[in-house]
């Protein structure tokens, strides 16, 4: 990764639990740790931090969800479908695609059998029978896609920006993201065939590090500065980015012998270099 030629790593999973299973009806089983370190990985390796998670939180005025596709609700339940009408009505609530939501040529429902439809690349949350039913269609492609709420009747639906605190402490780290955005190459591993230690070199001369346990048990890790490409007498000050604390001056390694990462973790440092001052 360098400038004009960066890395797609693909799309963060960052704390998507139920509020963003995906296509395939599965939701993510990682671990607040393993999150971290998906965000760590991502921000050495220069890769665009393009995140998954919908920032819209759409509940109903009594505080229910809104529905997935096929009456599927964020907990996994269903609901019965309710007795048929011989009209409808649809309101679009709000728009999550780029391409245009237009009633009548990229958005639609059906009479007689409570169902909507949409085309043209058409996604967002939408309302049928004047608010009593309340549906995300929220289908990728162009092609007719049809969705059917076959939920509770819901009198009004309202959405707030929204994101969990896990989100908020790992989206939200700007000393990682700086890493991330520095214009230096990519971080590479020290050692070739040896995935557990990364450094990239930024354009401060500071150095980010990430500590990456693989393992499904912890390990006791450090780095070396000559593997920095440093003099093994060289002093610096390290900064824990996820803790957000300075651990001092280290001289040679950090830590003088070594930190515990916990499996699938991964310890993130940036290390600066000191220079002596003779008076």
């Amino acid at each position: 990764g360098k400038p004009y030629g960066w890395n797609d790593m693909d799309m963060l999973e960052t704390g998507n639990y139920d509020q963003a299973a995906h296509a395939n009806g599965k939701m993510s089983n990682m671990t607040e740790t393993e999150y971290r370190t998906e965000f760590s990985m991502w921000a050495i390796s220069a890769s665009p931090l393009v995140v998954t998670t919908p920032l819209m939180n759409c509940s109903t005025a009594d505080g229910k969800p809104i529905m997935r596709n096929g009456g599927q609700g964020i907990g996994g339940l269903t609901h019965p479908a309710m007795p048929k009408k011989t009209s409808c009505q649809i309101h679009r609530v709000e728009q999550l695609s780029k391409a245009s939501c237009d009633e009548g040529k990229s958005y639609g429902c059906f009479d007689n059998n409570q169902s909507m439809w949409t085309d043209h690349g058409c996604r967002a949350y939408f309302t049928l029978d004047a608010g009593d039913r309340s549906i995300l269609c929220d289908h990728d492609g162009h092609g007719r896609h049809v969705c059917d709420p076959e939920n509770e009747p819901t009198p009004e639906v309202k959405c707030t920006a929204w994101i969990s605190d896990i989100q908020k402490g790992i989206l939200l780290n700007k000393e990682i993201i700086a890493i991330n955005q520095d214009v230096t190459p990519q971080g590479r591993p020290v050692k070739d065939g040896d995935l557990s230690v990364w450094a990239r070199h930024l354009s401060d001369g500071s150095v980010a590090v990430a500590l990456y346990n693989a393992d499904d048990k912890d390990q006791d890790m450090s780095v070396s500065f000559e593997s920095l490409g440093w003099d093994k007498t060289q002093q610096a000050a390290v900064r824990d980015l996820w803790q957000h604390k300075d651990m001092g001056v280290a001289t040679g390694r950090y830590p003088a012998k070594t930190v515990t990462v916990e499996a699938h973790g991964t310890v993130m440092l940036r290390l600066t270099k000191q220079t002596e001052v003779v008076v």
